[in-house]
Order: C-alpha cells, then sequence, then structure tokens
C-alpha cells in the first residue's frame, strides 16, 4: 500500500501563508487572460474583420500547449526546478500579453493566446510541486485545496480587470497592464526559498511509467478535470443566459458574476480544506458535492426563478465545485508515493483538464435550451462521480 509523500517543512506558518498566496496569485493571474478576453469578444471581432467562430477558436488556443505538453512541461520543472520554471511562465506570459496589445490581425492574437495558454500550463506544474514540496500535513491540505479554485476566481479577476477599458475601445491597453502585473509577481518568484526543491529528476521506473502502472492517479485526474469542464462551459454561458433569461444588463449581469465567483471559491476552498483535515471519507464528500452542484444548476438555468435566485444557486454551484476541485488536489499527495514523481503527475492532471476543457466551450456555446445545459452537466458530473478514487492511508489526506 502506498504511502503519501511526506517532506519535512522548513517554512514557518507566516512563510508558508505567503507561499500560498503567491502561487495563487500567480494562476489566478494567468486564468484571467480568459476573463479579459472574453470581455472584449465583440471588439476583437469588430477590429480584426473576424468572425465569431475564430474568435471563439483563440479561447481554445489558450488551454492547447496545456493539454498537449503538461506532461513534458511537469519533466521540464523536475529538471530546471520549481524557481526557474515560475520565472519561465511569467516571461511566457508578458510575452503573450505583449502580442495581444499589438494584435491588428488574427495571427498575433492566436499566438499570444498560445503563449498565455502555456504560461498557464507552466503554472499548474510548478505551483502545486512548491505547495506539495515546501509543506505538509494539515497546512498542506489546505493550501492545496484553497489554490485548486483558481479558476472561476480568474476568470472573474478578469472580467473585473477589463471594466475600466471597456470605454474607448481600445481593448489591446488592457494586456499592457496585465503584463505588468505578471512583471510584478516574476520579481516576486526570487523571493521564494533558495533552499533545492524536492521536486528531483525521474529515474528508473518513475515518471510516466508511473501514470500507466496506477489507474487512481488517472481517475484522481478526471476527478478534477470533468468538473473544471463543466465550471468552465457554465462559465461561457451563464453572462448572456442570465442577461437573456431575466432581462438585466450584460454589464450588472457580469458584476453580480465576478464577486459571486471570487465570493464562493474562495470560501469553498478554505471550508474544504478545514473539512478535509477533520477525517472525512474524501469520495463520500465529493459524490455529496456532486449532487448539491446537480441540484444548484437546476435552479440556476430553470428560467421560472428570478435573477437574485440565480446569483444563490449561482454561488451554491460554485461552493459545491470548489470542493470537488479543493478535495481532489488535496489527494495528490496521497496518490504519489515518490516525491520525485510530483512534477510528472501534477503535469498529468493538468493535462487532462486542460484537454477536456478545451471541448467545453464550443459544446455549451452550441447550447441553446436550459435542459441542454443542465443535462449535459449531469452526465459529466456523474461520469466524475463514478470515477472518483479513493486511497486509504495511514495519513489523513
Amino acid at each position: 500500500m502506498k504511502e503519501p509523500v511526506n517532506v519535512s517543512p522548513f517554512l514557518g506558518n507566516t512563510s508558508a501563508l505567503w507561499l500560498l498566496l503567491f502561487c495563487y496569485a500567480m494562476i489566478v493571474a494567468s486564468m484571467s487572460s480568459i476573463g479579459v478576453f472574453v470581455s472584449f469578444l465583440p471588439h476583437v471581432i469588430h477590429d480584426l474583420s473576424i468572425a465569431a467562430p475564430q474568435a471563439g477558436f483563440a479561447i481554445s488556443l489558450f488551454s492547447l500547449p496545456s493539454a498537449l505538453a503538461c506532461v513534458p512541461i511537469g519533466r521540464l520543472v523536475d529538471r530546471i526546478g520549481i524557481r526557474s520554471g515560475m520565472v519561465l511562465a511569467g516571461l511566457l506570459a508578458i510575452a503573450g500579453d505583449v502580442c495581444l496589445s499589438q494584435a491588428h490581425s488574427w495571427l498575433l492574437v492566436y499566438f499570444g493566446m498560445c503563449l498565455s495558454g502555456a504560461s498557464f500550463g507552466a503554472l499548474t506544474v510548478t505551483c502545486p510541486s512548491a505547495l506539495v514540496s515546501w509543506l505538509e500535513g494539515d497546512a498542506r491540505t489546505r493550501a492545496l485545496s484553497f489554490w485548486s479554485t483558481y479558476g472561476p476566481v480568474g476568470y472573474a479577476f478578469g472580467l473585473l480587470l477589463a471594466v475600466p477599458f471597456t470605454i474607448g475601445g481600445v481593448w489591446q491597453h488592457v494586456f499592457l497592464w496585465h503584463a505588468a502585473i505578471f512583471a510584478a509577481l516574476t520579481c516576486f518568484v526570487m523571493q521564494l526559498p533558495r533552499r533545492k526543491e524536492q521536486v528531483n529528476v525521474n529515474t528508473g521506473n518513475g515518471g510516466l511509467a508511473l501514470l500507466f502502472k496506477d489507474k487512481a492517479i488517472i481517475r484522481l485526474g478526471f476527478s478534477l478535470a470533468l468538473p473544471n469542464a463543466v465550471a468552465y462551459g457554465v462559465s461561457v454561458v451563464t453572462p448572456s443566459y442570465l442577461a437573456r433569461a431575466y432581462g438585466v444588463e450584460v454589464g450588472m449581469s457580469n458584476s453580480g458574476i465576478a464577486a459571486a465567483k471570487i465570493f464562493a471559491m474562495m470560501l469553498g476552498g478554505f471550508v474544504t480544506g478545514y473539512i478535509l483535515t477533520k477525517q472525512v471519507h474524501y469520495r463520500i464528500m465529493y459524490r455529496s458535492l456532486v449532487c448539491l452542484g446537480l441540484a444548484a444548476l437546476f435552479v440556476l438555468f430553470f428560467p421560472g426563478g428570478g435573477f437574485g435566485w440565480a446569483l444563490v444557486a449561482l454561488i451554491c454551484w460554485l461552493l459545491a465545485f470548489g470542493g470537488m476541485a479543493g478535495g481532489t488536489m488535496a489527494q495528490l499527495p496521497t496518490f504519489v508515493s515518490r516525491q520525485e514523481d510530483i512534477g510528472v503527475v501534477s503535469g498529468l492532471v493538468g493535462q487532462l483538464t486542460s484537454l477536456i476543457c478545451l471541448a467545453a466551450p464550443p459544446v455549451y456555446l452550441a447550447l441553446t435550451q436550459w435542459s441542454s445545459f443542465w443535462g449535459l452537466s449531469c452526465c459529466v458530473l456523474l461520469v466524475a462521480a463514478c470515477l472518483v478514487p479513493y486511497r486509504k492511508t495511514s495519513v489523513s489526506a
């Protein structure tokens, strides 16, 4: 029976908190690129004279690098170390923002989104690797649980970041501010611990061989990827759907959704991390949250309610999703028996998530009826509930 990875910590409580906040800020800033781009889709389509499907394809390109190369990125991080991997991610994000800020053709938009996506892929490996390597016990469980809520929070941050630039029509300028944010965060990477990381080069039967020998890790990846795909699809259609269903302005809809996402996801991450440290059975908790999420999505999409009830349902859905994502990420140390495999396993989980999320926007945007939104979400989440693994260990996870 495998025992969870256990590394002696060398960070105090204050330093551990700053490490978590920094890793969270990095991944949220990266994910916010999607929120920014979605906010200016009409401007992009008009200014670049491209069709809506071409602009939608740019959103999918953000997930493409991590979908195709997250495991190789994990192996690269194993070799160059966590700090160097974060610096690389920051430079890629800045390069992507520069391309998007100068975009006067679809080619630069596509290239910029690919670079931003490559940065995101690197951070989905380096951030959890840092938390696993430099924390342990309850602190590590809570940190991984909270960190995993970055998706909706990053999307909401992007929506808010774009608000000051909606007047004037020069949408490219927002990406220069986004680049400045990443430049500042990249400078802070140098403040991370100088002690050698606990993620080493894979040798022998480790690395990719591990992924094919242990089906539980693959199932763990799907348990994270499928709820993320539903959350991604719901995020894409909810602003326009609520505006259309209840006759509210898109701006009001966006503001309400952004506030709900930030509140619910951060609260959900904290609560899940706390619950997991109280010996709660992970698989039972996960499946209970699936049921809560399906009920919340029904209320969210059912047109017979009101805008207020829809926002309450959105918060409940995000709390459920935060619990599923946070609980799954917190299980990572339990399912990895060797510390040197952390980078590759983080890469695999990130790659599965990005690959499945790649299809979410076009699939959800192709639907028009509320029953279709809810029915598709039901199918995906029920599959996730069936696949969720559980491994009992002598150490609580």
